[in-house]
């Protein structure tokens, strides 16, 4: 059964063995566990790869934002030609109602016993590290996910596209499945379906499930990079997905998203030695 790490103070003071790092060390410098954080977070959240960066200041607690529709995407009347003395007509657009993003604020924090400390239990450390690193990225992927899920309700906003069986395909033997019946026919169809509706996007980027990935890696066995370079595609796998869905999105253009200070880590007072925190909004 496991429990708690309880509170425990004073921390000692940090040394340095040879060349090692001690855990007071990693406890009175809260910098070196944001980092290894970040090294552990690093390439697995969705939200580098489907939000771009606004630059919008949260300060005020939220962000005004606008959904495109599919019906917004050209001006209300189309260009007419001008003649000699005459002036090009005045276009207008379409703008969807202003929308507000609330701020959110996620973070965790952890505590090192004095036993741990005086031991020097770095694995206790690392543990402790690595452990709040993945709940850090299940959250996040989660409310990722969330937002683009929102996204899909209103009218116009999303095409839902119905696929094939990924895991009933073969690519050899004496009878192949089709190509269009194939994942690789799931990729060009809702390729060519943006391209018909005149969508201006590449979906260059789909969303799956864990056990889609397996379909895919044992289907195309190893000619599955190959496949995915000639789709041009990347897909991305977390358990955040339902199983049998798939997003398909183009890289960076879903919408922004703007990250907030976070509080830095620190120890000191009746506070535990770390707080790493992250602000997706």
């Amino acid at each position: 059964m496991t429990s708690p790490a309880p509170v425990s103070y004073p921390l000692g003071a940090p040394t340095v063995v040879n060349t090692s790092l001690t855990v007071d060390i990693a406890l009175l410098n809260p910098a070196v566990i944001t980092r290894r954080i970040a090294d552990l977070t690093s390439q697995r959240f969705i939200v580098d790869r489907v939000f771009t960066g606004s630059g919008v200041s949260v300060a005020a607690g939220a962000v005004l934002y606008e959904q495109m529709q599919r019906d917004a995407l050209f001006m209300s009347r189309n260009t007419e030609q001008r003649g000699p003395g005459d002036e090009y007509p005045i276009l207008s657009g379409t703008r969807g109602p202003a929308l507000v993003a609330v701020a959110e604020d996620w973070g965790g924090k952890f505590f090192v016993t004095d036993e741990a400390r005086s031991r020097n239990d770095a694995r206790f450390l690392d543990q402790q590290t690595t452990q709040l690193a993945n709940t850090l990225v299940r959250k996040v992927n989660s409310r990722a996910v969330e937002t683009i899920e929102a996204a899909v309700s209103p009218a116009g906003s999303i095409e839902f596209v119905t696929g094939n069986d990924w895991s009933a395909f073969q690519v050899a033997g004496s009878t192949p499945t089709p190509n269009r019946q194939q994942p690789i026919g799931d990729f060009a169809k809702v390729q060519a379906l943006a391209d018909a509706d005149e969508l201006g996007v590449t979906f260059d980027l789909w969303l799956v499930h864990p056990t889609q990935w397996e379909a895919l890696t044992i289907g195309y066995g190893s000619d599955l990079p190959d496949t995915l370079k000639a789709a041009g595609i990347e897909v991305f796998a977390s358990n955040r997905i339902a199983p049998g869905v798939a997003y398909a999105v183009a890289r960076g253009q879903v919408g922004s998203s703007t990250t907030n200070a976070s509080s830095a880590p620190k120890r000191g007072g009746n506070k535990p030695p770390a707080e790493p925190g992250f602000s997706p909004t």
